[in-house]
């Protein structure tokens, strides 16, 4: 039964790991307390450099969901390290990491009576990141809509080729010349002068 039991736990590690631990005449017991030295021989280590890449964490480009998803990890693991992680470390050290874009929010939310629990604090952030982002596509809009060319206007003046009709000038029906010569024109046919007409009589 006792190699039954030591087989089970060597099953569930890894191939190196398994070989560490298993030595020969070695019972299940020596096998788990093996793995514990393993694990647990290293925790204060492990919780300081952990605790410290928490403290230090920020969020740089990451999307609020994925910050905060990171650091709930981090709280998590040191939790199961023996520390002690609250909700209000939590909240404080996602308000120190935010970026230059949330940090009027971040203000709010150190400020603001009751404290906020790690959830609050997150929907409000997710929620002005979703405002911020509709802000970006607003004024992409209004400036298609601006840019669109507009007709041209039609002149008055313009025919339908595109040339200007000629100015009404009633003064070049009238006539122009001499009183006696019909419109400045050559004179009718069978029509005479006076003075021509005086000649052939004298």
């Amino acid at each position: 039964m006792d190699y039954v039991i030591k087989s089970w736990i060597v099953a569930t590690l890894t191939d190196d790991l398994g070989e560490i631990i298993s030595a020969q005449g070695s019972t299940a017991r020596h096998a788990w307390l093996a793995i514990e030295s393993q694990f647990l021989g290293n925790r204060e280590a492990r919780s300081i450099h952990l605790e410290t890449w928490f403290r230090n964490f920020i969020q740089g480009l990451l999307s609020i969901t994925d910050n905060c998803r990171k650091l709930k990890k981090m709280v998590d693991d040191l939790t199961a390290l023996g520390e002690v992680g609250t909700d209000h470390t939590l909240i404080l050290n996602v308000i120190r990491g935010l970026n230059e874009h949330f940090s009027h929010v971040g203000t709010l939310l150190h400020h603001a009576r009751p404290f906020p629990t790690f959830l609050e604090a997150r929907d409000d952030l997710i929620l002005e990141e979703l405002t911020m982002e509709t802000r970006k596509d607003t004024p992409a809009t209004a400036l298609a809509a601006s840019t669109t060319p507009s007709p041209a206007p039609t002149s008055s003046g313009m025919g339908a080729g595109g040339h200007s009709k000629p100015p009404n000038n009633h003064r070049s029906k009238r006539g122009g010349g001499g009183k006696g010569n019909n419109g400045g024109g050559p004179p009718r046919q069978g029509s005479c002068p006076t003075g021509g007409a005086q000649h052939q009589q004298q």
